[in-house]
C-alpha cells in the first residue's frame, strides 16, 4: 500500500523514534497484546480511532481513544463542540485520509492537505507510556513513546489535539 510507505517515509524524515512490527490481523485486545509480547513490547496502549462527522456533514473529527474504551456519541459530541456525531462515510475517509474503515489512525492526517479533520484524543492517553497505531494497514503496528507522539509527531502533522474525557462518557 503506497499510503503506508508514505507514512513511514514521513516518520523517517521526521526522525521520530518508533518501532514497527508486522502481525496477523486481529480485532481482539488479547491477541494484540500477544503480538506485542512477541515483538518484545510491553505496557503499550492500543488505540481505537474513529472518523466522525456532524449531522450536516460539514465537519470531520478524528477521535483517538484506548482500544477498550466505549464510544457514546452524545457525551463525546458535546465535548467536541458539535451536534450529534455519526461515523463518517467510507467515501469521506478515502477522500480526506486515503484510508478505509478499520485502518484509520492519526498517522493518516498527513494526507489531510486541506486540514478538514479536527483531531481529538482521550486525555487518559497522556498517562500511557506507549501508544500503538496502524499505519494505514491493519497487519502492521507502529509504537511510539507518548511523549514522542505528542511533542514530535502531532506538531509535524500540524495538529493540536482537543482532549476528551472518556471517563465522563463511560459513566
Amino acid at each position: 500500500m503506497n499510503e503506508t510507505k508514505e507514512i513511514f517515509a514521513f516518520l523517517d524524515r521526521l526522525g521520530a523514534p518508533y518501532r514497527a512490527f508486522s502481525h496477523e490481523k486481529t480485532d481482539v485486545l488479547s491477541e494484540k497484546l500477544r503480538h506485542d509480547a512477541a515483538a518484545g513490547i510491553t505496557g503499550a496502549t492500543h488505540c481505537k480511532n474513529l472518523l466522525l462527522a456532524n449531522r450536516q456533514k460539514t465537519r470531520l473529527f478524528l477521535l483517538t481513544m484506548g482500544f477498550e474504551r466505549r464510544f457514546r456519541t452524545g457525551p463525546v459530541s458535546r465535548q467536541m463542540g458539535s451536534g450529534r456525531l455519526n461515523f463518517a462515510e467510507p467515501e469521506e475517509m478515502a477522500r480526506v485520509l486515503r484510508t478505509v474503515p478499520g485502518m484509520v489512525s492519526p498517522l493518516e492526517l498527513i494526507f489531510d492537505e486541506k486540514r478538514e479533520v479536527e483531531y481529538s484524543m482521550d486525555k487518559a492517553l497522556l498517562d500511557a507510556a506507549l501508544l500503538c497505531f496502524h499505519p494505514g494497514i491493519d497487519t502492521t503496528t507502529v509504537v511510539f513513546e507518548t511523549e514522542v507522539f505528542m511533542n514530535k509527531v502531532l506538531p509535524a502533522l500540524g495538529v493540536t489535539p482537543n482532549f476528551v474525557d472518556m471517563d465522563l462518557v463511560e459513566e
